[in-house]
């Protein structure tokens, strides 16, 4: 007889995870080019152009650049992150960091600095030249993914006011400012869910391995919850570890349902239906002994 699939008093949630399971990205309809609130969480291509260029070695003015910028929101609710972290790609391909704080909807800014090396009267100075500067961004383009606003375009400005010399061979008046346009390349999409399961041979426990992968623009993990539907184990019907292990009440077939989400604050869900055999009660263990002792004693002796 086929046992019962058991459905625990964490059902809510494994419809949840059948649910999520097909979630993907809604594309809502792009707004008019404007300001508008929404997490920058993806790696953008920015087209710019230099606007200032002022005895700036390998610059000038008009000049066309491309560069990737990294955004990683810090805080976020919603569609609104309070700071982010920025990677921003510069010439040479080198890698500046910075942190940028919201100033208005959709408007970020933030200062940083970085050195470069200088030739003076023969001698190369690595940390001659410093160059603070600004950068500003701002959202104007936005996709709706599991109802939130994630930013697809951004305008964005670098400016540096003043570059210092710190050698003996000052160049004179030093500094240079570009403007950007740049859109998510890719845009974020929400995790695959998916779990392994190893149950006991002629057991009644089983482990679950939280076997997900991340979206496009690889935001990790950073949560799960694990309902295996079995009501009648209490507190123990859910889990937030991975691997997970639960002993099951009875044997059964049961509903497990594993929801994951990421730092972007998207989720996705899947559901396995798992056996369990139970354990060998003690007769059928002795029964088995008996059937191995009397098939021994009947095999011919060669």
């Amino acid at each position: 007889m086929t046992a019962p699939i058991r459905h625990g008093a964490l059902g809510l949630l494994v419809g949840a995870a059948i649910m999520l399971a097909g979630v993907g990205v809604a594309r809502a309809a792009a707004p008019p080019a404007g300001v508008a609130d929404a997490r920058i969480a993806s790696t953008f291509a920015m087209d710019g152009h230099i606007t200032t260029a002022v005895r700036v070695r390998g610059e000038h003015r008009g000049q066309r650049v491309t560069r990737r910028w990294t955004f990683t929101g810090v805080g976020c609710a919603a569609s609104v992150c309070p700071k982010l972290t920025l990677r921003r790609q510069r010439s040479a391909h080198h890698l500046d960091r910075l942190t940028l704080t919201r100033v208005g909807v959709g408007s970020y800014a933030g200062s940083g600095r970085f050195t470069s090396a200088l030739r003076c009267r023969g001698r190369r100075v690595p940390r001659g030249l410093v160059v603070p500067y600004t950068v500003r961004v701002q959202v104007t383009q936005v996709v709706a993914i599991e109802g939130n606003a994630f930013a697809s375009r951004l305008l964005a400005t670098y400016t540096n006011r003043r570059r210092i010399d710190r050698t003996r061979c000052p160049i004179g008046p030093s500094h240079d400012a570009a403007r950007y346009a740049g859109t998510a390349a890719p845009l974020p999409t929400p995790p695959a869910a998916a779990f392994q399961v190893a149950v006991a041979p002629g057991h009644d426990t089983a482990t679950f391995t939280d076997a997900s992968t991340p979206g496009a623009g690889g935001a990790p993990i950073v949560g799960r919850l694990f309902g295996f539907g079995d009501p009648a184990t209490g507190a123990a019907d859910a889990a937030t570890a991975s691997p997970a292990t639960h002993t099951f009440s009875a044997p059964g077939a049961y509903r497990v349902g594993l929801i994951v989400i990421d730092a972007n604050g998207l989720t996705a869900g899947s559901t396995q239906t798992v056996v369990v055999p139970g354990r060998a009660t003690a007769g059928a263990a002795q029964a088995s002994k008996r059937t191995v002792a009397s098939t021994a004693l009947s095999s011919p002796i060669s």
